[in-house]
């Protein structure tokens, strides 16, 4: 028994990392009252040695270097216990009903849909949404928006046009999800050309993360409601909202906006809603089927609308499967899955100047494969409901708009997978068992927000007005992390029953100063309340003892900000913004105990929260210049962010040199963060058919006080002495893209193609005391066409065309290494009828 090491750390230095860094060995000791549990492991796979090679791009005659795949020395896993063969005493039915996700990340985008649902159309001139005279389910301007642009801020509605003025937004259409082929509301904003500065981890095809300037999971709003991820490695922000239900999204790259919540930026989306008809009751259908070779992934969609012209109705059904999808160079990558999706939308015009819309979403995964992750998931259920209310002539206001939400998320995944062991050959081995050979772990989960939000507008909305609100978010949130061959007592590592109750209150005021500048300016306060449960089933002793500290804390935030935009001469924009905001530490930050959650570029790792870790503050610069003629748009802006009390990571690996755990990561606050960059993009009609269009980002992020370590572990934060400075961890490399669009010159545009080649560059600035390392420069070539004949739209393209193997900066390197897919082709269709 002797030399086994366990994952469960004290704090006050029992059980926490030894000062001994050079050898960086440690004696993680018991405390007398606790039981003595173990942990037999190896080491992690590391990722071997990388080479370059040469491929010619086939659109432009460019080259980028490549990856070589990684040798793995790979360890025969003893035999598994099959799925479902766990007794159930072994897994802690202990989540309430009402428990849900992380409260917001700095390192966070903030997504949320306009509280307000569509205005009542006047009667007269309803009309349904579609092409005139037609049952399309698809948006009128869906022809001209298939294939998207550079830039969409001229394509938001009027009502939520206001909301970009600021240099960092970006707004995206939802209908672009036909033609490139998305799948999640994340997988949308990596592909679309419309936005900038964003970045997505894809975890599995359907499991997006979206990173905004690199910021991490945290609060997430969507359609109206307060979405947050319940785990934050095997749910995401956005996944729950297949990219088929947005009408259009605003990205908000800043702490530049009051009634989304306390966050530095923000995804405020917009999802299809009821539609009204004109001339008496009408209905209207659609039918989708779309195929990828790559995996051989099926997606098909059914969606059935009706109404009157003051109340309607929208159904939408969809389903998606899909197997193991190959890389570059022909190897498997584990990453099945099967989703399934309802959406309900009912809205009635109450008076001519109110309305009603409840939403329903309800969200099924099965058999969800994660190639990087220590879990894959056997289910996760989510259930949505949202109720609004829109009063355009309340009497004692201009305007009035509320909502009120509850959803849910609950899960259970588990390490028994064949090609779970195969992809991480040593996580048999890491996991304890009798034998060392063959230890698994189980996991479940379960997580709900509640909330409301109301908000009076006096003036004219969106030109000249002046708005007051309030909302309140309730989050409990929790999950299990279990190694059943542990005694009992001490096989859990969970993150505790916990909630965050949050009341705010905000103020924004729209004013144009004189015919050439309009300014918006807006403030917000918010108070909120944390704790956690104490006493947790498979735990040895109380959290608050682990910890050393009080649970329950509390927090006062507030932000504000200026926005000006300055018309400098026809055509030309200027634009410049100053913010400050704060965001509290996310429930998992606070809390978590031990879990395995994939964060580090590495992935094989797990956390230990701080439950007094300090809240962030960032103060933010941004400045943009935007020209727009008849055949040439473009534009270009440059942020600056200082982040005080940025919530990182000390690496705390209690390393053995015959195998200890070499992955564990506490969260704590660096004194000072830097963050900097710059954003560019350009499109020339050449022609009337044809236009040529290119996109840029560069990003750089900067720890200017990595000094102290985590509460209660030793100096020199991650074992690393020396210099105080250093980049911070996932970054992303300068990133731009370049192409030609060709496409029907009617009005109509009913027929586009689109090649453009994707230039990534290597990313050498890493933070190599969390055990990041460089990654090489790729490009990929794309082609996507679409083609409407009548009622039908007919979709197809090629991703990866020249077959490239190769990795993103933000992609896992645990086990085998997790390595974007290769060639995917992929056709669509689409009836309206």
């Amino acid at each position: 028994m002797d030399g086994r090491k366990t994952r469960r750390r004290l704090r006050g230095g029992i059980g926490r990392r030894c000062a001994d860094q050079e050898s960086r060995s440690c004696s993680f000791e018991r405390s007398s009252t606790t039981p003595s549990s173990i942990v037999r492991i190896s080491h992690i796979a590391r990722v071997g040695a990388w080479s370059r090679g040469v491929l010619a791009a086939i659109v432009l005659s460019l080259s980028a270097t490549g990856q070589t795949p990684v040798a793995a020395q790979t360890i025969e896993p003893g035999p598994l216990p099959a799925r479902g063969s766990l007794v159930e005493a072994s897994v802690s039915q202990w989540m309430a009903p009402g428990v849900a996700g992380p409260r917001i990340g700095w390192a966070t985008p903030v997504v949320f849909q306009d509280p307000a649902p569509l205005a009542p159309v006047a009667r007269p001139g309803a009309a349904m949404p579609g092409n005139a005279g037609g049952t399309s389910a698809l948006p009128a301007s869906v022809d001209a928006a298939l294939l998207g642009s550079v830039t969409s801020l001229d394509q938001l509605p009027e009502r939520r046009r206001f909301r970009a003025m600021t240099p960092s937004a970006n707004a995206i259409s939802g209908v672009e999800s036909r033609s490139r082929e998305t799948t999640d509301t994340g997988n949308l904003i990596g592909k679309t050309l419309s936005a900038r500065g964003v970045t997505s981890q894809q975890r599995t095809p359907i499991v997006t993360d979206t990173r905004v300037r690199s910021e991490r999971v945290g609060q997430v709003l969507a359609s109206g409601s307060f979405w947050t991820p319940v785990r934050m490695d095997l749910d995401t922000m956005m996944n729950k909202i297949d990219s088929r239900l947005i009408d259009n999204l605003l990205i908000i790259k800043g702490p530049y906006a009051t009634r989304y919540g306390p966050g530095f930026s923000f995804v405020d989306i917009d999802m299809l809603t009821s539609p009204r008809f004109a001339g008496g009751f009408d209905t209207g259908y659609s039918t989708s089927l779309d195929y990828q070779t790559n995996g051989a992934q099926w997606y098909g969609r059914q969606t059935a609308l009706g109404g009157n012209d003051d109340w309607g109705y929208r159904i939408s059904y969809g389903n998606r499967t899909g197997n193991d999808y190959q890389t570059g160079l022909g190897t498997d990558i584990p990453a099945s899955y099967r989703s399934q999706d309802w959406n309900v939308a009912l809205g009635w015009d109450v008076t001519d100047d109110s309305s009603l819309e409840f939403n329903y979403l309800r969200l099924d995964q099965t058999d969800v494969e994660f190639p990087g992750l220590v879990f894959d998931l056997n289910y996760l259920v989510t259930d949505g409901y949202e109720l609004k209310y829109l009063h355009r002539a309340p009497g004692y206001a201009d305007e009035f708009n509320a909502e009120v939400w509850y959803n849910r998320t609950r899960f259970e995944g588990d390490t028994l997978g064949e090609a779970k062991n195969r992809q991480l050959p040593q996580l048999a081995t890491t996991l304890f068992s009798p034998s060392g050979f063959d230890g698994f772990a189980i996991t479940d989960g379960d997580g709900s927000s509640f909330g409301y939000r109301a908000e009076s507008i006096f003036g004219n909305s969106g030109v000249d007005h002046f708005a007051l609100g309030t909302d309140l978010t309730i989050l409990r949130q929790g999950l299990n992390d279990i190694e059943p061959l542990l005694p009992s007592n001490d096989n859990n590592f969970p993150l505790p029953h916990s909630q965050s109750v949050d009341v705010g209150f905000y103020a924004e005021r729209i004013m144009p100063m004189s015919d050439w500048w309009d300014v918006n300016v807006g403030g917000r306060i918010d108070f909120i309340n944390t704790s956690s449960t104490d006493i947790v089933p498979g735990v040895p002793i109380a959290i608050s003892d682990i910890q050393g500290t009080d649970l329950d804390q509390s927090f006062f935030l507030w932000s504000s900000y200026v926005n000006n935009e300055i018309y400098l001469t026809e055509g030309w924009t200027g634009e410049i913004g100053f913010g400050f905001g704060q965001r509290p530490p996310t429930l998992t930050e606070l809390y978590v105990e031990s879990a395995f959650i994939g964060s580090l570029q590495r992935g094989f790792t797990f956390l230990n929260g701080d439950a007094e870790l300090r809240p962030e503050q960032l103060k933010q610069i941004d400045v943009g210049l935007r020209m727009d003629y008849e055949r040439t748009k473009a534009g270009v802006s440059w942020f600056y962010a200082w982040v005080n009390d940025y919530i990182t990571y000390d690496l705390t690996e209690p390393a053995d040199p015959e195998g200890g755990l070499i992955n564990g990561a506490a969260f704590v606050n660096t004194d000072l963060a830097i963050l900097s960059g710059i954003e560019a993009y350009g499109r020339h009609d050449v022609t009337d058919r044809l236009a040529a269009f290119g996109t840029m980002t560069y990003l750089e992020g900067s720890d200017k006080s990595r000094i102290g370590p985590a509460r209660g572990w030793p100096a020199p934060r991650s074992g690393v002495d020396g210099s105080n400075e250093e980049p911070l961890p996932g970054i992303p490399p300068l990133d731009s893209r370049i192409g030609l669009l060709l496409h029907d010159p009617g009005p109509a545009e009913r027929w586009g193609v689109e090649a453009s080649v994707r230039m990534v560059a290597r990313q050498r600035r890493v933070a190599l005391s969390l055990d990041e390392i460089a990654t090489p420069g790729f490009a990929t070539v794309d082609m996507r066409a679409y083609r409407r004949f009548g009622n039908w739209l007919t979709t197809a393209g090629v991703e990866n065309m020249t077959d490239r193997f190769y990795r993103e900066h933000l992609d896992y390197r645990s086990g085998l290494g997790v390595f974007r897919p290769g060639v995917n082709f992929y056709f669509g269709a689409e009836l309206t009828y």
